[in-house]
């Protein structure tokens, strides 16, 4: 019985096989035994379709005829003119006896200037002299790293930089002193990071100059002390000649210009604060031109300035210190710069500076800042004689 079965079973398989359409299996895909053609290769038949079928050479080039050389020379020559500084902006590089005996100084003294870290394109003229022989200089106390960060500036910057040098007022006094200079520029980095924001440290470097010349005059330029009128108080009452603090752009730019932390209300205030405190006291502000600003908001922030008590003003062109700074807007000219200097005279500054490579402590300024001084003085002088 068991070999039936096992026959039988053999035979409906082997019937089975034979019964069965003739093919062939070929991994998973069946194909027809009878046909002979191969399969297409369908991918890159589709591939080089879409590349005939594609954009030509044609597509990438200019449809309009090759430049002539003189065409191509035109072109090439107006893009060099539009990278290229105006002509009233390009100034010597300072060298000479002076500037390289200051650099000299402020090196062993360990001191920095703004003038260098902010590379200013008046150093030759102030270190010198300039026409008027008044020789200045202006100083970056409390290091040279800055806690803030503003679009403009090329001061490096750090949340925390160092410690304060202990010894840095009797040795900007010393170095001063050295010099011979007649009007000096103490100014600083933002120090943030500091209880009192620098404030007594600036003081203390005012009355050691005082102690070791006399006859020198003293302009701070300052930070804004976070708008404290406690901090801003030691600075004004320590024996300096002009408070300056710069409101540096329009009101409508600071967040764009300016970091965070600054603002224009609170500089106007530390500006309107310095008068109540010492009413005899020069104040002085700057503006930088060419960075969005419209005259509409030049005039309202000249006004405020004047408002604030404001009797010195300064307005220069914004140069771009890197690739990594804020873009120029426009290169304002000279004649527009002559325009705002006259709008200064009228709004009533007692000294208004303005031309594109003025800045807050340019040495044009501070001769005939020197000269308000010394005549304050005389007739000073001249009062207690009476």
């Amino acid at each position: 019985m068991n070999s039936l079965l096992r026959c039988s079973r053999v035979r409906t398989a082997s019937s089975l096989l034979k019964t069965a359409p003739s093919s062939r299996r070929f991994l998973a895909t069946e194909i027809d035994a009878n046909t002979d053609a191969k399969p297409e290769k369908r991918v890159r038949k589709d591939f080089t379709q879409r590349l005939n079928n594609g954009p030509s050479f044609s597509d990438f080039a200019s449809s309009s005829a090759p430049l002539t050389p003189a065409e191509a020379m035109e072109k090439a020559q107006s893009k060099a003119a539009k990278a290229r500084l105006p002509r009233w902006l390009k100034t010597d590089i300072p060298v000479g006896k002076e500037v390289s005996r200051i650099r000299k100084t402020l090196r062993e003294l360990k001191l920095h200037t703004v003038c260098e870290e902010a590379r200013c394109p008046n150093m030759g003229e102030c270190w010198g002299g300039g026409k008027h022989g008044t020789a200045t200089a202006t100083i970056m106390i409390m290091g040279d790293t800055c806690t803030r960060g503003c679009r403009f500036c090329s001061v490096k910057t750090s949340k925390t930089p160092g410690a304060l040098d202990a010894n840095e007022p009797q040795n900007v006094a010393r170095a001063l002193a050295a010099w011979g200079l007649d009007y000096v520029v103490l100014t600083s980095v933002d120090r943030d990071d500091l209880p009192d924001f620098g404030s007594a440290h600036f003081a203390e470097t005012v009355r050691s100059i005082r102690e070791q010349a006399p006859q020198m005059m003293i302009e701070c330029l300052t930070p804004d002390f976070l708008g404290r009128a406690d901090l801003i108080e030691p600075v004004a009452q320590s024996g300096l000649d002009v408070y300056a603090h710069n409101i540096e752009t329009v009101e409508g730019l600071q967040r764009l210009v300016r970091d965070h932390r600054a603002n224009y209300k609170q500089s106007m205030f530390v500006l309107e604060h310095v008068k109540r405190t010492k009413p005899t006291l020069l104040t002085k502000s700057s503006i930088m031109l060419g960075v969005g600003e419209t005259d509409a908001e030049v005039m309202q922030t000249m006004r405020d300035l004047r408002t604030a008590g404001v009797d010195i003003v300064t307005l220069g062109q914004y140069m771009r210190p890197t690739k990594r700074h804020m873009k120029v807007h426009e290169y304002v000219t000279p004649e527009k710069f002559a325009h705002w200097e006259k709008i200064g005279s009228e709004l009533g500054f007692v000294y208004a500076a303005s031309g594109p490579l003025v800045r807050s402590s340019y040495k044009a300024g501070e001769f005939f800042i020197s000269e308000i001084l010394r005549k304050r003085a005389s007739a000073s002088m001249r009062n207690v004689a009476a």
